[in-house]
């Protein structure tokens, strides 16, 4: 019993500081946490017992996580056909940077190269129109 009162403060803490996040990643974390109580609910639905409510919650946290990240993406490039400027957007395993080209009408291009493991692996440009 003397153990596990410093295990139970501990994983307090680490659950304490894991939601403090930066808020270019809002989504991510948002759409993890989403998708982790969909799929824990469809899960025990689907399968009426603990094993399928648990593989439910880690494929609806999967799911959530990488919808979550795509919308941070998608509000980087955003953000930057606003502001002009370009926008560097790093995850775990590779980068994101779009940089605004020189346009005059409401919709900008945008050149968004994806980077991998300190690689380009994908550069696309693409227009991004301000809707009112």
């Amino acid at each position: 019993m003397k153990n596990i009162k410093p295990l139970i403060f501990m994983s307090f803490i680490i659950s304490i500081f894991s939601c403090a996040a930066p808020q270019d990643r809002y989504n991510t974390q948002t759409g993890a946490l989403l998708g982790a109580g969909i799929g824990a609910v469809a899960g025990q639905a689907i399968g009426r017992d603990t094993h399928a409510t648990l593989l439910g919650a880690e494929i609806g946290t999967l799911l959530g996580s990488i919808l979550g990240n795509a919308a941070d993406q998608n509000a980087a490039a955003v953000k930057e056909a606003g502001s002009r400027q370009a926008v560097y957007y790093d995850n775990n395993r590779g980068n994101l940077e779009s940089v605004p080209l020189r346009q005059q009408n409401p919709c900008r291009k945008v050149t968004r190269r994806i980077w991998e493991n300190g690689r380009m692996v994908k550069e696309t440009v693409e227009e991004i129109c301000e809707t009112d």
